[in-house]
Order: structure tokens, then sequence, then C-alpha cells
């Protein structure tokens, strides 16, 4: 089946006349077919992810108030998602009394050579009368299968407040969760980081202590490592918080069997201080950084008023568009506005006025609970990009002005549809300009994500190291701010799609893991297929091949006219293979003939160069102009990402003033040349 086509047909943008048909033949058949009744109970796992060799267990639970039925026969059939064959076929499993609520029962114990990934478990029930099939329930619980190798049980430090220079110790305790021997196993530690986001080259391993090398674990047993003085506490000249990783590596330095963190410590500067620091989790840094006056100034001081309240559901165009500026003029003061003008006006952000449309002639609005409502045409220039100002007066012909307001609006020449594809769940930010301009010109605007982003602070949510189970959890809830953040800015949630790649494993993924037959068993999840629920492909194997492939289904089902990605010389590995990932489906692609060679590519601003070979390619710099009213949005939008820092992001909103007034992406001149550059690590 092809990859997209249930989800592409589900999109009321492109398919409105398929929803109403569909709507009309439902409606059909439910008056044509006789009711059929609620199921009456609901199937519980009692875990989110199991190990290879881990028994999966589940109960049945009454739905509502009623009691399960006495008596009652219940078969379960598991089947890897996207695979029609059962793993385990109509297994009988007896049903819990009712007053044993957490009575799980054992279905079935996953074997050493499963499959990792997701799992959909299908649930009948048997009549304890007739005991024909009283009812059956595709789909009534899911679960994941990884297989985890090695886990960092614990890590201790010596103390928890410290000076800079002290010394730092730990112990660590090693687990082997395979069934066989791990040798030539390498224990490192240093302040906390991930391997897959480079370091500057000037600070690249300085921070790394080998705490021990050549290791071996035997299967299914612990083992202690420790250090008087695995780092020093770092110099600081206020009060800070620091954390520390454990991450464990095969003898090659090459694949990463487990990260796992300290908790946290607190240095301090030699001497007395007094200032305390908070993590991450809490919404200011420090105490002084609380800020009570900055944020209540967004917009310029000269577009705020009272008195002139704009629709600001629109404020982008296409140059040569006739804005269509809606607002209310509202008279709270004593006395009543009688035979007023009210005028709108064009102006370029520091230059005269372009257009000018009288709205209303002779005009009275009166005292205290006056309000009216009013529209005004103008239209933009067309020979170019810019950002205007609309501003309303109301004013007594040969008399004072007596309200005034402005609203900020840009002009842009719009693609005619766009596809974004991002490395992580946020990194959609950098394109919020251009997508509220896509929603508010009603431009086709679908985007992809990689990876569920299943590793980054996935542990401060916790506030433990995570494990696969929590992991997963993390990245469904990563996927689900994503949609709620992209409503904000306007995205529906069917033009949002995840492909459930390892966070951080881009980079094996594309050098060392090419064919779908060698999938790469990612860290976190250490899973090897995706197994996240509602993925746009259930199980995509964790290989280039496969994410190559799925990238060129979407760009072969939308056509975008404008694709944007990440760039390619990001140090973060799945920054930069986000890009790759989409070069080389669009150069695929084009040698098959499947889209135009006119399709144009853009990518993020290089926010953090790495040390890696840099791409070949030659950019022109693409300029977005973007008004208040959408930077207000798109810092918004960032505020639904919870999981990454905590609410902080609340205590610094920044001021339009601080804002750029332009969002800069570069596009690729070049991107149909330099095919398998980057395909050697």
């Amino acid at each position: 089946m092809h990859l997209l086509r249930e989800l592409w047909q589900r999109s009321a943008a492109k398919l409105r006349w398929a929803a109403s048909f569909a709507f009309l033949v439902s409606a059909f058949l439910h008056a044509a077919a006789p009711m059929r009744a609620e199921t009456p109970v609901r199937l519980i796992a009692d875990n989110l992810s199991y190990n290879s060799g881990d028994v999966v267990r589940l109960r049945v639970v009454p739905s509502g108030a009623e009691m399960l039925p006495p008596g009652g026969r219940y078969l379960i059939t598991i089947r890897y998602a996207g695979d029609p064959r059962p793993v385990l076929d109509r297994a009988p499993l007896p049903s819990p009394q009712a007053k044993s609520e957490d009575d799980y029962r054992e279905v079935w114990k996953v074997p050493a050579g499963a499959r990792t990934g997701r799992y959909t478990i299908d649930l009948a029930a048997l009549d304890p009368a007739t005991r024909r099939e009283s009812f059956n329930l595709p789909q009534a619980a899911s679960f994941a299968v990884h297989r985890k190798l090695v886990k960092v049980e614990r890590v201790e430090l010596g103390k928890t407040f410290y000076t800079s220079g002290d010394p730092v110790a730990c112990r660590i305790v090693l687990k082997n969760l395979a069934s066989r021997d791990l040798k030539g196993l390498r224990v490192e530690f240093s302040e906390r980081y991930w391997p897959w986001i480079a370091q500057s080259s000037e600070r690249a391993g300085v921070d790394v202590f080998t705490i021990v090398k050549d290791l071996t674990l035997a299967p299914d047993k612990e083992l202690e490592v420790r250090s008087a003085r695995a780092a020093v506490a770092k110099s600081v000249t206020q009060a800070s918080v620091q954390q520390y990783a454990v991450v464990v590596w095969d003898a090659e330095r090459q694949t990463v069997y487990d990260i796992a963190f300290s908790s946290l410590i607190f240095i301090q500067p030699p001497g007395d201080a007094t200032e305390k620091p908070y993590p991450l989790q809490y919404v200011f840094p420090n105490l002084k950084s609380v800020d009570t006056a900055g944020y209540r100034q967004f917009e310029r001081a000269e577009n705020g008023s009272t008195a002139i309240q704009f629709d600001r559901a629109r404020t982008m165009y296409a140059p040569g568009d006739a804005a269509v500026v809606k607002f209310t003029v509202i008279n709270s003061t004593d006395q009543d506005w009688k035979g007023a003008r009210i005028q709108a006006s064009l102006r370029a952000l520091g230059s005269a006025e372009s257009a000018r449309e009288v709205v209303g002639e002779s005009v009275d609005v009166p005292a205290r609970v006056g309000r009216l409502e009013q529209k005004a045409k103008l239209t933009l220039p067309s020979d170019g990009a810019g950002t205007y100002r609309v501003v309303v007066e109301v004013a007594v012909p040969g008399g004072p002005t007596l309200a005034s307001g402005s609203l900020e609006i840009a002009a842009n020449p719009l693609p005619k549809s766009i596809l974004i594809f991002c490395a992580h769940e946020d990194d959609e930010g950098a394109h919020a300009g251009i997508i509220r301009a896509a929603v508010e010109n009603h431009i086709p605007v679908h985007l992809v994500y990689f990876t569920s982003g299943d590793s980054g602070s996935c542990d401060r949510y916790y506030e433990h190291s995570c494990g696969p189970a929590e992991a997963l959890n993390f990245g469904a809830l990563r996927m689900e701010e994503a949609r709620i953040s992209l409503d904000h800015l306007g995205v529906p949630r069917e033009n949002i799609f995840f492909l459930g790649l390892p966070d951080g494993g881009s980079g094996e993924i594309w050098y060392r893991h090419i064919e779908s037959s060698n999938p790469y068993l990612s860290v976190l999840l250490a899973s090897d297929h995706a197994p996240y629920d509602g993925l746009a492909k259930p199980n995509l194997p964790y290989a280039r091949r496969a994410a190559v492939d799925a990238a060129k289904e979407f760009i072969k089902e939308f056509q975008p006219e404008v694709i944007y990605t990440g760039h390619p010389d990001e140090r973060h590995v799945d920054h930069r293979t986000n890009n790759w990932f989409v070069v080389k489906a669009l150069q695929e692609l084009l040698q098959e003939g499947a889209i135009s060679p006119a399709t144009e590519l853009r990518v993020d601003q290089v926010y953090g160069p790495g040390p890696q070979k840099h791409a070949p390619y030659r950019y022109a710099k693409h300029v977005l102009h973007v008004p208040a009213e959408v930077w207000a949005r798109a810092q918004e939008a960032q505020w639904f990402y919870q999981s990454q820092s905590g609410n902080r992001a609340l205590g610094k909103i920044r001021p339009l003033g601080q804002m750029p007034g332009e969002e800069i992406h570069w596009r690729v001149l070049d991107w149909k040349e330099h095919a398998g550059w980057n395909e050697k690590d």
C-alpha cells in the first residue's frame, strides 16, 4: 500500500469532496446497519516496552461502571505492526475476577530474537453461554519490544555541594542484560553531553575521563566501577548547577551501549556565595532574573492603542495583494466623538505612506460604550517585499486626532506549496514565519519529523536516567507537543507526520546502517525499528534506505514547490543528516523524473557548526519579512515544548525590539550536484 495513501485521503485541504462523500456513505451505512453495542471492556498491558526475554502481561478491565461478565473467555492475537502474520494467534486469556483489578495474566514471552518495534493486540470475546464470539476489538492495545544490552544501573557522586577545584568522585554500577559476554567495554565520565552533538573543536574530548576500558561483563551480572577523581568541579564566578554523563562504548568507541546521568551537584566559587541557582526545570535561573517590566511591551510603542483594536488573524501577504484589515474603534472617553473621520493608510516602516483609504465620514461614536467595527482595503506595492504599518486614525476634520493605532504587516513572494523536514520536535521554530505565511494565505504546508526526540531532556523530565520505556513515552510526549505548538501556528494535525527515528542516531543510520536488512539498534529506545504508535509508517527500519525512501514518498505525494530542511553543516548529527536524507531523496527522484528540476531547497542558518567536513554547496540568502504579530505567535508556540528545559522560556519573553524582524534561510543552488560527498565518515 502506498505509504501515505490513507493519511493523504484524510487531508481536508486537498480532498474536501472526499470527506463529504465519506460522510454521506457513513451516514447511509449507519442507518442501514444494526446498532453495534459498545464493547464493555478494555485491554491493558503492564508495560510500555518489553526487553527480549520479558513476559508480556495483560488484563481486561471494564469500560464503564459495569462488572466484567462472569465466565467470559477472551482470545488474544498479537501482530508486529504492519505485518498481517500473527506471532500469537487467538491464544486464550483467562478472565480475571472483577474484584482483582490488578490481575495481569502472562500471555507471551518475548523471544530472544524477536523483532524490535511496535506490536498490536486484537482482543476477541466469547460468550460464556454460547461460546460464540460476542465482540472483536482490533488493535485493542499495543506495546513495544526493545533489545537492551547494557544498562547503567546507578551513577553516584561523592557529595552534593562542591567548591571550584574540588575532585568529583563517582561510583557506577553496570549490568549486562544480554545472554552472552560483552567484551571490550569502555566507560567514560564527563560533563553532561550527548555523543551525537559535536563539541567545538577546541573543547572536543577535553572533559572526557576514561574510568575503565577493555571491560568484560558476564551475562546477567552487575559490576561496580569507581573513581576518586573522575572530574574536577569547574571554575565558576557565581553559584551554578552541574550534571555529569556516563557513557558506555564498545571497544572501538564507535557504538554507544548506554548513557546515564548523575544527580545535580551545586558548585560555589571560592569564598562566601549567597546566590542560589535554580535547575532548568524552574522558570528563572536565579532570583535576579525575575523580570516584572520588560514583558509588558512586545510591539513597538507607536503600535499600541486601546482605542483601535485590530483583528490580527492575518498580517502576512504577497506583494500586490489587497490587504483587508479589520479593526474596532472604541471610545472609552467621557466625550462623544461626533462627525469624525476614520481613515487608514499604508506606510513602509520609517517611510511615508503609500496608500490611503477613508473608511468613514461624519461618524458618531458615543462616549464610554461606543464600539464601531470597520475594515480597510489597502493595496500593497507589487515591486518587492517589505514590512509595513497600517495606520488607523480617528479625527475631527480640522480638529484634533481622537485616536490612532497601527498594525504591522509584511509582504513576501510566497511559494505555491511547502514541505518542511525537521530533525526534532521544536526545530520547526526556525520556519515559524513561513509556516504562518502559508497558513494565512491558504498555501498547502506539511511537516515531517525524522526523529521523535526521545533523548533530549528525557532524564530531566523523569528526574532519573531513561530506559527504553521512558524514552518511548518521552518521544510520544514530544510528538504531541509538536502537534499543539503547530496548532498555535494554524497547522492542522493531518498535515504533520512522524517517522520515529532515534534521537541522536541519524549518523549511525547514515554511515553504517545503509540497508533495511541491517538496521541500527538505538541507544535509549534499544530498538532497531520505530516503536511508536501513530507513525506515518509503522516499524520503519532504522536504516538510511528506509529514511530516504520515506522522504521520497512525502515529496512525491505533496510535490512541493519549496522544501525546507536543516543546514548540512550543523554540529548536531540529526540536523545535518535531516538535510542529507532529503537531498539524496531529491536527487533520486530527479533521476526518476518524479519531480520538477525547479524544486527549490532552502535550509536553516548554521546555528552551531561542528568540526566535521562541510558541504560543498553554493547558497543564496533568502529573507522573509516577519511582522510583530507573527513573532509573538511564534514565541508563544515554543512555550508548548515544556519537556525542553521546563518552563524557562516563559521567563524570557523577548519583546519585539529583540526580534530580528526577518527569518533567514539559504537557498541551495546546486543540490542536484555533489552526490555522495557525505557518504563516507
